[in-house]
Protein backbone atom coordinates (compact mmCIF):
# COMPACT_ATOMS: atom_id res chain seq x y z
CA UNK A 1 0.00 0.00 0.00
CA UNK A 2 2.32 2.45 1.20
CA UNK A 3 4.61 1.55 -2.49
CA UNK A 4 1.36 2.53 -4.22
CA UNK A 5 1.45 5.60 -2.22
CA UNK A 6 4.95 6.77 -3.37
CA UNK A 7 4.33 5.91 -7.02
CA UNK A 8 1.04 8.38 -6.92
CA UNK A 9 2.83 10.95 -5.33
CA UNK A 10 5.57 10.87 -7.71
CA UNK A 11 3.21 10.84 -10.83
CA UNK A 12 1.28 13.70 -9.02
CA UNK A 13 4.18 15.87 -8.79
CA UNK A 14 5.16 14.87 -12.14
CA UNK A 15 1.96 16.45 -13.82
CA UNK A 16 2.22 19.48 -11.29
CA UNK A 17 5.67 20.27 -12.94
CA UNK A 18 4.31 20.17 -16.50
CA UNK A 19 1.06 21.92 -15.42
CA UNK A 20 3.12 24.82 -14.41
CA UNK A 21 5.41 24.45 -17.62
CA UNK A 22 2.48 25.39 -19.62
CA UNK A 23 1.50 27.70 -17.54
CA UNK A 24 4.55 29.70 -17.86
CA UNK A 25 4.72 29.13 -21.62
CA UNK A 26 0.75 29.97 -22.22
CA UNK A 27 1.82 32.76 -20.18
CA UNK A 28 4.73 33.81 -23.44
CA UNK A 29 2.48 34.00 -26.11
CA UNK A 30 1.74 37.85 -26.39
CA UNK A 31 6.02 38.24 -25.71
CA UNK A 32 6.45 35.64 -28.47
CA UNK A 33 4.06 37.53 -30.95
CA UNK A 34 5.11 40.84 -30.45
CA UNK A 35 8.70 39.46 -31.18
CA UNK A 36 7.43 37.73 -34.15
CA UNK A 37 8.38 34.47 -32.90
CA UNK A 38 5.49 32.93 -34.63
CA UNK A 39 6.77 29.45 -34.99
CA UNK A 40 7.09 29.38 -31.16
CA UNK A 41 3.58 30.91 -30.25
CA UNK A 42 1.93 28.72 -33.02
CA UNK A 43 3.52 25.59 -31.18
CA UNK A 44 2.04 26.69 -27.81
CA UNK A 45 -1.53 26.83 -29.12
CA UNK A 46 -1.33 23.65 -30.06
CA UNK A 47 -0.14 22.67 -26.74
CA UNK A 48 -3.47 24.22 -25.10
CA UNK A 49 -5.61 22.91 -28.01
CA UNK A 50 -3.97 19.17 -26.46
CA UNK A 51 -4.51 20.23 -22.83
CA UNK A 52 -8.22 20.88 -23.96
CA UNK A 53 -9.16 17.97 -25.73
CA UNK A 54 -7.60 16.00 -22.58
CA UNK A 55 -9.76 17.82 -20.19
CA UNK A 56 -12.60 17.13 -22.31
CA UNK A 57 -12.28 13.58 -22.26
CA UNK A 58 -11.40 13.85 -18.38
CA UNK A 59 -14.61 14.92 -17.96
CA UNK A 60 -16.77 12.44 -19.89
CA UNK A 61 -17.83 8.91 -17.15
CA UNK A 62 -14.90 6.89 -17.80
CA UNK A 63 -12.63 9.56 -19.08
CA UNK A 64 -9.88 9.68 -16.23
CA UNK A 65 -9.17 5.81 -17.78
CA UNK A 66 -8.96 6.97 -21.03
CA UNK A 67 -6.92 9.59 -20.81
CA UNK A 68 -4.66 8.04 -19.07
CA UNK A 69 -4.52 5.18 -21.72
CA UNK A 70 -4.51 8.32 -24.61
CA UNK A 71 -1.24 9.78 -22.83
CA UNK A 72 0.65 6.83 -22.09
CA UNK A 73 0.65 5.17 -25.44
CA UNK A 74 -0.02 8.15 -28.32
CA UNK A 75 2.88 10.65 -27.29
CA UNK A 76 1.80 12.92 -30.29
CA UNK A 77 -1.38 13.83 -28.07
CA UNK A 78 1.06 15.15 -25.24
CA UNK A 79 1.23 18.44 -24.36
CA UNK A 80 5.49 19.06 -24.63
CA UNK A 81 5.53 20.21 -20.92
CA UNK A 82 4.57 16.66 -20.64
CA UNK A 83 7.07 14.64 -23.43
CA UNK A 84 10.08 12.75 -22.03
CA UNK A 85 13.12 14.85 -22.75
CA UNK A 86 15.69 12.23 -24.92
CA UNK A 87 19.18 12.96 -23.55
Amino acid sequence: MRKKLESFGHFSRKIGKGMHTEWKETKEIPSLLLNKEYKKAGAQVVDICKMAGLGIVWVIPGGAVITAFIVKFSHRVRPSAFQEKED
